[in-house]
């Protein structure tokens, strides 16, 4: 199992001077960790405060329950340039031998396989072009009006940006229902629950649900119904001032 470390406010802030591109005006970015990059503790960071605030999960119990998966982990972060702290982070887990929390822990939470769930909703998941959201965490501070959402349509934004690249077709997940919902309603990304399965107990969430999206499918559907918003996700155009867009080169090599 992963060590659990805790950074203090020189390590986070020394962290974040050191991703920070050079040049960028934009007060935030958006950058991609492996899991064994040193940087990744600033995800891990959001990771440890927004789980123990909200779930009540230890950093003992995260560590716990995604070491499996380490591996096989990437972290999409948030960094504030501005206050060089880290904003809003997302795990994703790459298909690999270690498998997908999301498909091992739906059989023991609702009782049947992503499998039997997915023929039921009438899509076909290929499990080899898909990733695994496993965790997604904004700061506190970076949820209110003053962001504008900008923290979470990063994320978003590069994880759009990063899959037609990498060849990626299905996102599974396990959300909280209140953050399901907001993802559907107010960042429009079309995550979608599947047929006959009802929100339940998970991780100290009192309700979630596993949900699914096809990437190429959202994709068409905002070219067509939403122009400016199909820019924004998935051609990273519209937030630059306010949000430096993933460097799509860090991507290089995700696929092997």
């Amino acid at each position: 199992m992963r060590t659990v470390n805790t950074l203090d406010d020189a390590e986070l802030r020394r962290l974040a001077r050191d991703v920070t591109a050079t040049g960028t005006t934009a007060p935030l970015g958006v950058y991609l960790f492996r899991a064994s990059d040193p940087a990744s503790e600033l995800a891990r960071h959001v990771e440890r405060v927004v789980f123990l605030e909200t779930f009540g999960n230890t950093p003992e119990l995260l560590a716990k329950e995604y070491a499996p998966y380490e591996e096989a982990s990437i972290f999409l972060c948030v960094v504030d340039h501005l206050r060089q702290v880290p904003a809003g982070t997302m795990r994703v887990l790459l298909p690999s031998p270690l498998g997908f929390k999301t498909l091992d822990d739906t059989v023991p939470v609702w009782g049947e396989t992503i499998e039997t769930m997915a023929a039921r909703t009438g899509i076909d998941i290929d499990l080899t072009r898909t990733w695994d959201i496993a965790t997604l965490a904004v700061a506190p501070e970076y949820r209110g009006k003053a962001t504008m959402g900008l923290v979470s349509m990063g994320l978003y934004q590069a994880l759009a940006l990063a899959t037609p690249r990498c060849s990626i077709e299905w996102l599974l997940a396990i959300l909280d229902v209140p953050v399901f919902r907001m993802i559907r309603w107010k960042l429009r990304m079309p995550m979608a629950g599947f047929s006959g399965v009802t929100a339940r107990p998970y991780l100290g969430s009192p309700a979630s649900m596993p949900v699914w999206c096809s990437v190429s499918d959202t994709e068409r559907r905002l070219a067509v119904s939403d122009p400016e918003l199909h820019d924004l996700y998935f051609n990273g155009v519209g937030m630059e001032p306010g949000i430096r867009p993933l460097d799509l080169h860090s991507t290089v090599g995700l696929v092997a």
